[in-house]
């Protein structure tokens, strides 16, 4: 029961009850084959969604004549590879030569990724 005293008692009394029954309510909800088959299809319907906004940008950055994300990554990692196998053969060059590789100082990478949470 209330405090009488208390203003805030009824409310608090209200609040706790209402979430007790919604509780009650939402467990129950859960536990049906319904309520899953729902979250499939929402969760279907989102990814179909995310999907049709990535072609949609993939065709608005082609239009602009720009790359897009998955594009630039490509470019990245093979210019890596590239990068690498021309220090290989550099350094199988050099090493025939009888020289000793030249000191070269690296590109600052100021730019830090993103941190994934």
């Amino acid at each position: 029961m209330a405090n009488p005293t208390d203003p805030g008692a009824l409310f608090r009394e209200m609040l706790g009850q209402w979430e007790q029954m919604t509780n009650q309510f939402g467990g129950e909800a859960l536990k049906t084959g319904e309520f899953a088959r729902v979250m499939q299809g929402a969760n279907a319907a989102a990814m179909q969604a995310q999907g049709a906004a990535h072609q949609v940008m993939d065709r608005a950055l082609a239009a602009a004549n720009m790359p897009s994300r998955s594009e630039v990554a490509d470019l990245s990692a093979r210019l890596a590879r590239i990068e690498d196998a021309v220090a290989r053969i550099e350094a199988v060059v050099m090493a025939q030569a009888g020289l000793a590789p030249p000191e070269r100082p690296k590109p600052k990478r100021t730019r830090k990724a993103p941190v994934k949470s």
